[in-house]
């Protein structure tokens, strides 16, 4: 429902959470002010800023656990991503390696099935979807793997390679396809929206005077600004710093110069 957001630039999208949390601090003493009982005085002020600080802390220790296992998150996509254009490029070259006319004619079907990732399967994986397109360009590289008959010796232990090779391809197209849905556990923000919400109450009720309503302003935009960055890094494949297919287009670059025998 809020995907949109991901449609958003980043620096964007870490104003808009900054702003939002000071105008929150701002606009919330005017509502709380009113109720009798937390009308703030100065002789409780004291208190609130020394249970405030505690909050804050532990806010901040919260968001901070989240963002390392959303960054870690993230790296472990962009590591399969990696590993997968590493296998499809083992492949070619094995397949060169080989030395016959029949690998040499699953090059270009292998070729294609790298292509259609970055063209046609990409753009489908921020909505959680694979392409039909990719998987029958898979296919096809697969029909022609099972298609060699290798002579004794060399081949023979080639082609072995080359299956081992290709098992891993397929099973890093699978690890990628089901990293789609990679993201923090819901547990994780219900908790930093309780700590939020907590601290934004305690936080209302301190005798204000402009000055610290500018300082407060700020902390908050501080912790806005990190909720920002752990949304922006949550989902790996969607928002303008998704993980990318670079590893595979330049894959397909050493292919495509790589010369068959």
């Amino acid at each position: 429902m809020i995907d949109w957001l991901y449609s958003l630039p980043d620096w964007l999208l870490l104003m808009a959470c900054a702003a939002f949390m000071a105008g929150v601090i701002t606009v919330l003493p005017r509502l709380t002010h009113r109720i009798p009982w937390l009308s703030p005085s100065a002789e409780n002020t004291d208190f609130v800023l020394r249970l405030q600080t505690t909050l804050f802390t532990a806010t901040s220790f919260v968001i901070a656990f989240t963002l390392v296992e959303a960054e870690a998150n993230f790296r472990k996509v962009d590591t399969l991503v990696s590993t997968e254009a590493s296998n499809i490029n083992r492949l070619d070259r094995l397949l060169v390696r080989y030395g016959h006319e029949t690998a040499d004619q699953v090059r270009p079907p292998l070729i294609a099935y790298a292509q259609s990732i970055v063209g046609d399967e990409w753009p489908l994986l921020a909505g959680g979807d694979g392409s039909d397109k990719t998987q029958e360009a898979f296919s096809r590289v697969s029909r022609g793997i099972l298609a060699l008959e290798p002579s004794q010796g060399r081949q023979v232990t080639i082609y072995a390679e080359i299956l081992r090779s290709f098992d891993m391809v397929a099973e890093t197209r699978d690890s990628r396809l089901n990293a789609v849905g990679v993201s923090l556990s819901a547990i994780f923000w219900e908790v930093i929206g309780f700590a939020f919400l907590i601290l934004l109450f305690v936080s209302s009720n301190i005798e204000r005077t402009r000055f610290r309503s500018i300082i407060l302003g700020c902390q908050m935009a501080v912790l806005g600004t990190f909720i920002g960055f752990v949304f922006v890094m949550d989902q790996p494949f969607k928002g303008r710093s998704a993980v990318d297919p670079g590893a595979i287009v330049q894959t397909i670059a050493i292919m495509e110069n790589r010369k068959g025998g």
